[in-house]
């Protein structure tokens, strides 16, 4: 995972078996950094307190977090990648 700074915001770009995924970097549970957690099939985890998030629809799959994440439609196109804000 990478953290970027797009139009004042903190967003996580992921590479997941299907492709790229851009989310906000803020868990909606504490304030964590997602970057700074751990991403497998689909699931970012945030490292403060466990959360579980789906990075393609920002679902919440395991809480303490009630408030889903936001995500961004992202993708690949000669080679470069673009997020939709």
């Amino acid at each position: 995972m990478r953290l970027i700074h797009i139009a004042g915001k903190r967003i996580v770009i992921a590479r997941t078996e299907n492709g790229c995924a851009a989310f906000d970097d803020h868990c909606p549970h504490r304030g964590g950094s997602l970057a700074g957690g751990a991403i497998i099939c689909g699931t970012v985890q945030c490292p403060w307190h466990g959360s579980h998030f789906d990075v393609k629809t920002g679902d919440v799959k395991a809480g303490p977090s009630v408030e889903k994440i936001k995500v961004y439609f992202s993708e690949e196109t000669n080679g470069k990648l673009y997020v939709h804000l």
